[in-house]
């Protein structure tokens, strides 16, 4: 993957105390990445960075909207995104291995990549269930739903007689 220029950040003469970024997210953001349930948005990503001696604290906060799919109708659902995460980044020479919010990097690295992070941070944010129902002002595609209806109902009168057979073992209990 070619990382987008406008998401490195130089470490090498930042002044300690804190910086603020602004970062655009967008569809070219995630073609980037090759993940299905991510392709369409818009986000702006607040970064408050806090150099210190040894290390840096990374403030994230998204906002803004993801274009998905409702996993109940199929439809086209856009999902409003709100979240803030913090991460650590150290500065070491010694051998350790990054966890989900510390990041270790040597003396000698120059800049830092955020946007690895930014994309775990959205793809993290998003909900376990998305349907229109939760969101107000967005509503299921009907004929989907009545579809699926039909079929539940055509499936319940289709019972095969050899599987009926075992539904008795469970209820015969002597």
């Amino acid at each position: 993957m070619d990382t987008p220029t406008d998401f490195i950040i130089p470490i090498i003469g930042l002044k300690l105390g804190e910086h603020k970024y602004q970062f655009k997210v967008d569809g070219t953001f995630f073609k980037e990445f090759d993940h299905p349930e991510l392709q369409e948005g818009a986000l702006q990503v607040g970064l408050i960075l806090t150099k210190r001696s040894n290390l840096m604290e990374l403030q994230f906060q998204v906002n803004g909207a993801i274009e998905s799919l409702c996993d109940r109708c199929g439809g086209d659902l856009n999902l409003p995104l709100s979240h803030q995460e913090t991460v650590i980044v150290k500065f070491t020479q010694e051998e350790f291995e990054n966890t989900d919010d510390v990041i270790i990097i040597g003396h000698e690295d120059h800049e830092i990549d955020v946007s690895h992070m930014i994309y775990e941070l959205i793809a993290l944010a998003l909900p376990f269930k998305k349907s229109h129902e939760d969101y107000e002002g967005q509503a299921c595609d009907e004929e989907v739903l009545e579809k699926f209806e039909q079929y539940e109902n055509e499936n319940k009168k289709d019972v095969d007689d050899r599987w009926s057979a075992l539904k008795d073992l469970l209820t015969d209990k002597e």
